[in-house]
């Protein structure tokens, strides 16, 4: 068995449709998924060390047994881990900025364990999702 991505996204559930709809418009079939409270931000800005720690773990075995090279790490509008739109005023290009600064965070701190990993990070939006550099 080969996970053609290591994939890490919030467990909340406004958001899962629009989710599942973009792994299969990717030809997503065999992933290794993992939902998390805030996704990224467990490597980005976990509320302890040892929850990043954990989530590396996890992305080692799955490397190591499923032959995973590509890692996909998603945060998603209004995150209530993050402290939701209120925590930007409502701005919502505040609260985008600042989730693509988390998701350079969470990239690095992936490419610091696995350098040799593909790593792409999303934003999902109100009105879907965004890719973010």
């Amino acid at each position: 068995y080969t996970a053609q991505a290591f994939v890490v996204r919030c467990f909340d559930d406004r958001f899962w449709k629009v989710f599942k709809s973009f792994l299969r418009d990717k030809g997503l079939v065999h992933i290794d998924p993992e939902s998390v409270a805030g996704g990224a931000k467990i490597f980005a800005s976990p509320e302890k060390e040892g929850d990043r720690d954990f989530m590396l773990r996890e992305l080692e075995k799955s490397i190591r047994l499923h032959h995973t090279d590509r890692v996909m790490l998603f945060t998603h509008y209004d995150c209530g881990a993050y402290g939701g739109l209120a925590r930007f005023d409502g701005d919502e290009e505040k609260q985008f900025a600042f989730h693509r600064e988390e998701l350079k965070k969470a990239a690095t701190s992936v490419h610091g364990k696995f350098p040799d990993l593909a790593v792409e990070t999303y934003f999902i939006d109100k009105t879907g999702i965004v890719p973010v550099r």
